[in-house]
C-alpha cells in the first residue's frame, strides 16, 4: 500500500515538474534582428519579414533593432544579434579583415542566409548648385549617411580615387532621414548615398521639395571600385525619380541577410522558408524588392551559405 502511494506521489510530482519546465521553457528561439538607422529600407523590410516568420512559426519570437551595416556584422559575430542585414562589400571586408574590421581580424564565422536586392549610387546635389562632377564636391558640406554604413565606406573609396579624403570636405554623419531634411533645408551641399536601394524614400522626399540632380560615377572610377570584393557596376534607369530623365551610372552592392555559423539549422530553414512563402507581399511593402525574383535568394555574395538555408534551397531545386 505504501509502495503504491509512493509511486503515485512520484508520478504526480513528475507531471507537475514536466508542466513547470515546459511552461518555463517558453518559445524555442528568439530572433534579435539587426537592421539599419531610422529611414533605412531594412527597418521596413525587416519588420515585414519578421512578422511573417513569427506568424508561420509560433515558437519563434523576436524584434528588430536599429544598427549600421558594419554594426550588424560585428553584432552577429559577437552575439549581440543572431540575424541581421548586411551588404556584400561590408561582408567581404569583414571576411578579409579589412577596413573597419582590422581590429577584429578576419571575421569568418558569418554565413549568408538569403540574398536580396541591389543597392546603387545616389549622389544628390541641388540642380542649380554648379556641382556637375565628383571633383566639384571638394570643400562642400556632405553627408554619407551614418558612420559605418556601406555609403560611408564607398564614399571614402571613391574620394581616394581622386586623391581626396574626408579632410577635404565638411562631413556630417546623420541618419538618412535627418540627412534628407538637412539637405532640403539647405544645410548640406550633397548627399553621398553611394549604395542605397532604389527608389529610395529619402531621395523621393528630397526631390519632391527641391530641384535636384544625380551625379554619375565615371566608368573608369566605377571599374576601379569594382576591384573590391562585393561590388558590381550598375546603371540606375532613367525616370526612377521625378525629373531625373537620364540613367545614373555607378556601382551596386547586394543586400543580404546574415547569421553566424552556429545559428540553428532548423531555425535557418524556417526563416528562409517563411520569407520565400511571403515573397510577393514584400513587393508591396518595399518597391526595391521588385528588382529581384524569389530564386535570387541564392545569389553568391562571396561568403558561404548557412547549411540550414541550403537545405531549403535544395528542396526548391535552386541549388544542387
Amino acid at each position: 500500500m505504501k509502495t503504491r502511494m509512493l509511486l503515485a506521489v512520484v508520478v504526480l510530482l513528475s507531471g507537475l515538474s514536466f508542466v513547470t519546465r515546459s511552461q518555463a521553457a517558453g518559445p524555442r528561439y528568439e530572433l534579435r534582428w539587426g537592421t539599419i538607422t531610422v529611414g533605412g529600407a531594412w527597418q521596413v523590410v525587416g519588420s515585414a519579414m519578421l512578422e511573417d516568420v513569427k506568424r508561420m512559426n509560433p515558437d519563434i519570437t523576436g524584434s528588430i533593432a536599429p544598427s549600421t551595416t558594419t554594426g550588424n556584422v560585428v553584432g552577429v559575430h559577437q552575439g549581440k544579434f543572431n540575424i541581421a542585414f548586411s551588404l556584400s562589400d561590408t561582408t567581404a571586408d569583414a571576411s578579409e579583415g579589412e577596413g573597419y574590421f582590422k581590429p577584429f581580424g578576419k571575421v569568418q564565422d558569418i554565413r549568408n542566409l538569403m540574398s536580396i536586392y541591389p543597392q546603387t549610387t545616389h549622389i544628390i546635389v541641388p540642380a542649380d548648385s554648379g556641382i556637375n562632377k565628383i571633383e566639384d564636391l571638394k570643400g562642400k558640406k556632405i553627408c554619407p549617411g551614418a558612420k559605418g554604413l556601406s555609403c560611408d565606406l564607398e564614399t571614402q573609396r571613391l574620394f581616394a580615387l581622386y586623391g581626396f579624403s574626408y579632410k577635404d570636405f565638411r562631413v556630417s554623419f546623420l541618419s538618412f532621414e535627418d540627412a534628407a531634411q538637412q539637405f532640403t533645408d539647405g544645410h548640406l551641399d550633397a548627399l553621398m548615398f553611394v549604395t542605397v536601394p532604389y527608389p529610395f524614400a529619402p531621395v523621393i522626399n528630397v526631390s519632391s521639395k527641391r530641384a535636384v540632380k544625380l551625379l554619375s560615377i565615371p566608368d573608369d572610377k566605377a571599374a576601379q571600385l569594382c576591384k573590391f570584393s562585393g561590388i558590381e557596376p550598375y546603371t540606375m534607369p532613367a525616370n526612377t525619380y521625378a525629373n531625373i530623365n537620364y540613367p545614373v551610372k555607378g556601382i551596386a552592392v547586394r543586400s543580404h541577410i546574415i547569421v553566424r555559423s552556429d545559428f540553428p539549422d532548423d531555425v535557418a530553414y524556417a526563416v528562409v522558408k517563411s520569407i520565400i512563402a511571403n515573397f510577393k507581399r514584400y513587393l508591396t511593402v518595399y518597391k526595391s524588392m521588385e528588382l529581384i525574383k524569389e530564386n535570387d535568394a541564392v545569389r553568391d555574395v562571396g561568403i558561404p551559405f548557412h547549411p540550414g538555408a541550403l537545405n531549403y534551397y535544395r528542396e526548391k531545386g535552386w541549388v544542387k
